[in-house]
């Protein structure tokens, strides 16, 4: 046959042409790009379309990464302490924020100083592209799956990485970088094993993320270590040393921060009240993680509507995970194991039992468990794909698409449904609930009250906010700073402070508002302003207050009132006594001789707060011993002696650990029939909440 009479060479279709002719992009066909593209820009838009708007909140946790990159940048990326390259920030009270505020500080550095919420929330979203792309490397690469795109959609469609990937949550790039590891890891175990490198680092990545992601990290790798143990030993001898100088340079920050700050595990445990550092058997913590990582696997909490995660947290009447996906998720899950001799079918378990790891030391919350969203998602997608497998060709190609368009149409539905109605779906706005109203106070409202007079200094609530100094920071220029003193209307009702009712703008909660008008011990203006909560319901107050009249004689009768002491029995080492206290608002008396300092009693108004022992029968006394709530003191013990004599001994305490343990020794024994311990808390003034855990005398 002549070669003009051979047929002609079939036309490939432009969708299944590959990108180049050779090298690693010629596995990838010119319709794969277009569905990632088409993938990543519905994710895109599902994340940043009115950004600002939802959640409704903008949380304390997300303004401190911006604030502190902000310090870091000013400072030549040295700390308040001078620290170059710091390995851990402190979040208030505990050292938690680490790569997070780096990647806010490359933001600043690229488009400068003026921070916005729309900016800070954007580079959470663009740095959480990174775990559509690796689900989707995993999923294309991985297990060969024709539906790889699916993952993205998939993805974007889950309720839990809806909400938070539009947040600035350190927890979204955690996420984000384990997706990653798991997409380098499978790399390796499957391509190259030069790919260890990347596995490393995105790992120490997921480490240094977020406090959770050490947990998360420390799981998979020691399974994934083990279970492929066989391929890791059988690596060249240049592969293995490359891996432990990676894992060395991983290892630096950590190293560091442990010399800097040794104890700061511990106390980041006791401010989250972890069960491991209260005084119960060993037995007991072990069953009660076992209980709380178990709920953390548990379907229930995942795809069900559930009250345990505060509500900003949550879809309402949703679960974190969408119902219509467990069959395929456990589809997906039955078939890993089926497989479970092949690495990559390891990979989602592995995962799965991560995750809840890190939240069972404390408590489940959706926060701390977020990297459950990369297994079911990996899950979901290998379940469908075997259903869809098992159809005709070109039902397959119905099946894939009405799947992918449900899934992307209830990504759309979630976005309309949360811009538009999200605002109302809960009605607690105040601390325990959304924490709504810092764009509306600092943006809205503070600059412009600053603006009419030059004279006008604003007191600012704290009562509706964690940490609302982090607002401050990052919403206002240091000229405004200057003008404005967060404190709650509490500190002008129980002692008489300096107030210019000319000068002095209140900002105040509505349930602070009416507190003030109920006390009697003000006269109040007409509000300047109301700021409303999305419900309509007045949220904040703008005020201006002056005293009344009587208001020293007022203050005085209430001194008196607190003065009072409560008497109660109490048996204590086997002998009944009489305590005298101040009054509590939390705990109990009992709570203080109990032996356990993680119970507490917290004075209600007094400060100092009064603890008188009275012995029936006279006790030798030479020492005492409290365990305290964090706070510098004065402590006066005074012992009241047999015939009669009063002795009384001062002794400060400054510059005090979290929780401290003081102990005060006699100048000589005494025997006592009272022991009074005055606590005063330096810099609270009164009323003040003092926190008393143990109390021991020797």
């Amino acid at each position: 046959m002549s070669l003009a009479n051979a047929p002609a060479a079939p036309t490939i279709p432009w969708f299944a042409q590959p990108l180049t002719p050779s090298g690693w992009l010629s596995h990838i066909t010119r319709g794969e790009l277009f569905l990632l593209l088409a993938s990543l820009a519905l994710y895109l838009y599902t994340r940043l379309a009115n950004l600002t708007a939802f959640p409704i909140y903008f949380f304390c946790d997300e303004a401190i990464h911006g604030v502190l990159a902000r310090d870091l940048v000013a400072n030549g990326f040295r700390d308040n302490n001078g620290v170059l390259l710091p390995p851990y920030f402190r979040n208030a009270e505990k050292w938690s924020l680490s790569l997070s505020v780096y990647l806010h500080a490359l933001g600043i550095i690229l488009f400068g100083f003026d921070q916005s919420v729309w900016q800070t929330r954007a580079t959470s979203v663009f740095a959480s592209l990174l775990a559509p792309l690796g689900i989707a490397a995993l999923l294309r690469f991985g297990y060969h799956d024709r539906r790889w795109w699916l993952g993205i959609l998939v993805l974007g469609a889950m309720p839990a990485w809806f909400i938070h990937a539009r947040t600035a949550f350190e927890t979204v790039l955690m996420v984000a970088c384990y997706a990653g590891f798991l997409a380098a890891y499978m790399a390796y175990r499957t391509y190259d094993d030069r790919w260890i490198v990347a596995t490393i680092l995105l790992g120490a990545a997921t480490f240094y993320s977020y406090a959770n992601g050490q947990g998360v990290i420390l799981v998979s790798g020691v399974l994934l270590f083990l279970s492929d143990i066989r391929y890791h030993l059988s690596r060249p001898p240049q592969r293995l040393w490359l891996a432990l100088g990676a894992l060395a340079l991983a290892l630096v920050p950590l190293i560091r921060f442990r010399w800097l700050h040794p104890d700061a595990t511990v106390e980041h445990l006791r401010t989250l009240n972890s069960y491991w550092l209260k005084p119960l058997p060993l037995t007991e913590k072990i069953e009660q993680f076992i209980t709380i990582y178990a709920q953390g696997l548990d379907p229930r909490y995942w795809f069900w509507p559930n009250t345990i995660d505060l509500d900003r947290h949550r879809f309402p009447d949703s679960g974190h995970l969408p119902l219509f996906l467990l069959p395929f998720v456990l589809i997906g899950f039955a078939i890993c194991v089926w497989r479970w001799r092949e690495s990559i079918y390891r990979l989602p378990i592995v995962a799965l039992l991560a995750a809840p790891f890190s939240s069972a030391l404390v408590g489940i919350a959706v926060t701390r468990t977020l990297a459950m969203v990369i297994p079911a998602t990996l899950l979901a997608v290998i379940g469908a794909s075997f259903l869809i497998e098992r159809l005709t060709l070109r039902w397959q190609r119905l099946v894939t698409l009405l799947f992918g368009l449900t899934v992307a149409f209830s990504s759309l539905v979630m976005l309309r449904t949360a811009v538009l109605g999200g605002s109302l779906w809960f009605r607690d706005y105040g601390l325990y609930g959304m924490q709504y109203g810092a764009q509306q106070l600092f943006v809205e409202t503070i600059p412009d009250l600053l603006a009419r007079d030059s004279q006008t200094i604003l007191r600012v609530s704290t009562a509706w906010a964690n940490n609302p100094n982090s607002f401050v920071d990052f919403f206002l220029t240091p000229a405004q700073r200057r003008r404005i003193e967060l404190i709650t209307i509490d500190a002008y009702l129980y002692q008489r402070r300096d107030l210019n009712q000319q000068r002095d703008l209140f900002i105040m909660t509505a349930a602070e508002y009416e507190r003030a008008q109920q006390s009697g011990k003000f006269i109040i203006t007409p509000p300047e302003q109301i700021i409303p909560y999305p419900d309509g319901r007045p949220g904040f107050y703008v005020v201006r207050l002056a005293y009344v009249a009587d208001i020293d004689e007022i203050l005085s009768a209430e001194r008196a009132a607190r003065a009072a002491l409560v008497e109660e029995p109490l048996v204590v080492g086997g002998q009944e006594l009489i305590v005298a206290h101040s009054r509590f608002d939390i705990g109990g008396i009992a709570d203080l001789f109990d032996s356990d300092p993680n119970t507490l009693a917290r004075g209600l108004e007094a400060n100092p707060l009064v603890i008188e022992l009275r012995f029936p029968n006279p006790q030798p006394i030479n020492g005492i011993e409290l365990t305290l709530g964090t706070m510098d003191l004065d402590l006066t013990v005074t012992v009241t002696t047999p015939d009669g004599e009063t002795h009384a001994f001062r002794q400060p305490y400054r510059g005090m650990p979290p929780d401290p343990t003081v102990t005060f020794d006699l100048p000589q024994p005494l025997l006592a029939t009272t022991l009074r311990l005055d606590i005063f808390q330096q810099g609270a003034g009164e009323p003040a909440h003092v926190h008393v855990r143990e109390v021991r005398w020797r």
